[in-house]
């Protein structure tokens, strides 16, 4: 018995021991084979919800063994400012059975203004994997830290849930009672950039507009300059919250502004903008709103502005436009025919209008320039009705409209348009020209052919060594127009009157001066304004007609162009030579206006007649070439119409072969194609291709 009991105490005794070595093995001792997860990467993205917006799942694992269980909105409240955040009792799960069992004044089903939410994430391990208070959490762009360590990370059901509590919230401020602007309209731009004076910023809300005067306020414009294409770049901005300065000679500028809402209101996330009386899309200008719609900016909407270096010809004084249809009939579309005299003047059109004055109707030539919301529009004239024609030209390459009373002029169709007609932007920028033409549109009339193509004022004598002058016009108020003349020396040598503007592609070598003993052949090219020309027209030139063979499309007779036969041969510059309108010879064949040497010496002066139909002077047939034996200048002979002929005389090849299909005349082969394909270039408004740059004043 007593050996028993000693027995017992030795057991306990073996226990208390082992007992005791437990409490001093690790726990972790018993957890070889638990899958544990290092690290946890979760990524989410953070919608820019706004009130009324609904709750969505926007949760992923990126890395680690687990997955989303279900992500919450979490609505919280201050009971008082600067007091703790806590629940108010109302969630949105994106897990369907959760949210079910809400009550319905508990679930969240969109947000709401003026109230505060906290987003959260539940994260579920795969199975077999645990979390432990070591695993790494990274949540969005940011490592969070310790799963057991960080107080927005909870481990929960026996280490296989994650809670993530709020990676972020939202304050949805209260709803606002702000007016909202949808119509900025400003005018009055300063575009006239000098390099000689300081940039002036002049623009201003139109005070006329209900939609935004006293709402808006200007807070800052800007010209900035393009540095594209410059092998050495310059940097300018030019702002009006700056000090004032020049801009860079010939530098290209493009314009912004920023205006600002006044208190009270705010800007539409869609809104119309107007300057100087067009109106921009997102087409044709580049805007935007700040979040909380107080600023407004736009960009790009103003063609750039070329800055001038103050010489005196930057100011445009004489406006000439040609070519305005203003003449039509009952079922006539209006059409855009005006352009400016000068191919390369510094002034474009920018639109042609005509508005019906009764009911008020419109028809632009610029889709961008149609009123908006004033009147409507029309598409062909009604017989009976009155209509207007105006027109609106702009400047270009840096240049500025002379006011009226600092003399500017405006010409269109020959016709100067009364000073009370001319309307200049004060930017001189400008112009619009109204009281051109009223018409009240009849039925149909067949127009007339034109006969008589008639050319003044041509400069056709030179000397050895002048230079080519064009001074050939039409009389006033003719149903046609000149566009061009020009003298050529071969295929390869030439000058057209309207270079370098155009043209100067069609002959290699130009003439820049008349040499003695070379032929040279002239011919010019004029338009129709309305009707056509008739195929049997005649020319004349400075009073006298003459012949003539036509270059390009025949079939066009509202365009000629005409090489004719009158060619030119400059005479020595060290004798002098007057020739009378009339060529006479005696019997000894003596030419009485070759002054080139004593008069007294009769002999001296006698012409030599060469290939002479007629070697006498006589009322018709042909004079004959005459050679001065003095100085051997060449005076061609001349062909006398007969009486009733109207039809031109077809000019004669170098071969002497009469065939009209083979323009040879003045040896310019190449001329038909060259001016075929230059008009096809020229017919219409020249486009400026302008290039895209994005910025905005505030981020500059």
């Amino acid at each position: 018995m007593k050996n028993q009991k000693r027995h017992s105490r030795k057991l306990l005794s073996i226990l208390l021991v082992l007992c005791m070595a437990l409490t001093i093995v690790p726990i972790t001792a018993f957890a070889a084979g638990v899958n544990y997860i290092d690290k946890i990467s979760v990524t989410y993205t953070a919608p820019d919800y706004k009130a009324g917006d609904a709750p969505q799942a926007a949760a992923s694992v990126t890395e680690g063994e687990c997955s989303v269980a279900y992500e919450y909105w979490r609505e919280i409240e201050q009971k008082t400012e600067g007091s703790v955040w806590t629940g108010t009792g109302r969630y949105w799960y994106s897990d369907s059975s959760k949210m079910a069992s809400l009550a319905a004044d508990k679930q969240i089903t969109q947000f709401e203004a003026g109230h505060h939410y906290s987003y959260n994430i539940v994260l579920k391990t795969n199975s077999g994997y645990f979390i432990s208070d070591d695993t790494i959490v990274s949540v969005g762009d940011y490592e969070w830290g310790k799963a057991g360590s960080d107080t927005n990370l909870e481990i929960k059901e026996m280490s296989t849930e994650l809670r993530i509590y709020s990676p972020y919230s939202i304050d949805l401020p209260a709803a606002s009672t702000d007016e909202v602007i949808t119509t900025v309209d400003i005018g009055n731009v300063w575009k006239k950039l000098d390099s000689s004076q300081p940039v002036a910023f002049t623009a201003e809300v139109n005070p006329n507009n209900s939609a935004c005067s006293g709402k808006v306020e200007i807070v800052e414009e800007a010209w900035e300059k393009s540095t594209y294409g410059e092998s050495t770049p310059i940097t300018d901005v030019i702002k009006s919250t700056d000090t004032s300065r020049n801009p860079i000679a010939g530098g290209e500028y493009w314009y912004s502004i920023a205006l600002k809402a006044k208190e009270g209101y705010v800007f539409s996330d869609n809104v119309t903008f107007i300057c100087e009386g067009i109106t921009y899309t997102a087409q044709t200008a580049n805007t935007s709103v700040s979040d909380n719609g107080k600023t407004f900016t736009a960009w790009e909407f103003l063609l750039p502005v070329i800055v001038s270096d103050g010489a005196d010809d930057t100011v445009i004084k004489d406006v000439e436009v040609i070519g305005a249809t203003l003449s039509y009939n009952e079922g006539d579309t209006p059409k855009a025919t005006a352009m400016t005299k000068d191919i390369g003047a510094n002034y474009e059109i920018a639109y042609e209008s005509w508005a019906e004055t009764e009911q008020y109707a419109f028809w632009y030539s610029n889709e961008d320039y149609y009123p908006e919301h004033f009147g409507g529009r029309f598409t062909s004239f009604e017989e009976g009705k009155s209509y207007r024609y105006s027109i609106l030209l702009k400047v270009k390459n840096g240049r500025t409209f002379a006011a009226t009373d600092s003399g500017l002029t405006v010409t269109v169709n020959g016709w100067t348009v009364e000073q009370q007609n001319i309307s200049v932007n004060p930017d001189g920028q400008s112009v619009h020209v109204t009281g051109i033409a009223t018409i009240t549109p009849t039925k149909p009339v067949e127009p007339k052919e034109i006969e008589v193509i008639e050319i003044n004022n041509a400069t056709i004598t030179f000397k050895d060594g002048d230079k080519p002058v064009f001074t050939g016009n039409v009389p006033d108020n003719k149903d046609y127009a000149f566009r061009c003349e020009w003298w050529s020396l071969d295929s390869d040598t030439g000058l057209v009157s309207t270079e370098p503007e155009w043209g100067s592609e069609i002959y290699k070598n130009k003439i820049t001066t008349f040499e003695a003993g070379k032929t040279y052949h002239y011919g010019v090219y004029v338009t129709a304004y309305y009707g056509n020309f008739s195929p049997d027209a005649r020319l004349k030139i400075n009073g006298q007609y003459v012949n003539y063979k036509r270059v390009g499309d025949d079939d066009n007779m509202q365009t000629m162009w005409l090489e004719t036969d009158l060619t030119m041969t400059p005479f020595d510059s060290s004798h002098t030579h007057s020739y009378g309108a009339d060529w006479k010879s005696d019997s000894d064949n003596h030419w009485h206006e070759c002054s080139c040497g004593s008069i007294a010496d009769k002999a001296a002066h006698d012409m030599e007649t060469k290939n002479a139909k007629d070697a006498t002077a006589t009322e018709k047939g042909y004079t004959g070439d005459k050679v001065c034996k003095v100085c051997g200048y060449t005076v061609k002979g001349k062909e006398i119409p007969v009486s009733g002929t109207t039809k031109p005389t077809n000019p004669t090849k170098p071969d002497g072969n009469t065939d009209v299909t083979s323009p040879k005349t003045g040896d310019n082969s190449n001329l038909a194609l060259w001016f075929a394909v230059l008009f096809i270039s020229c017919g219409g408004v020249i486009g400026v291709t302008v290039y895209s740059r994005r910025r905005k004043l505030n981020k500059r």
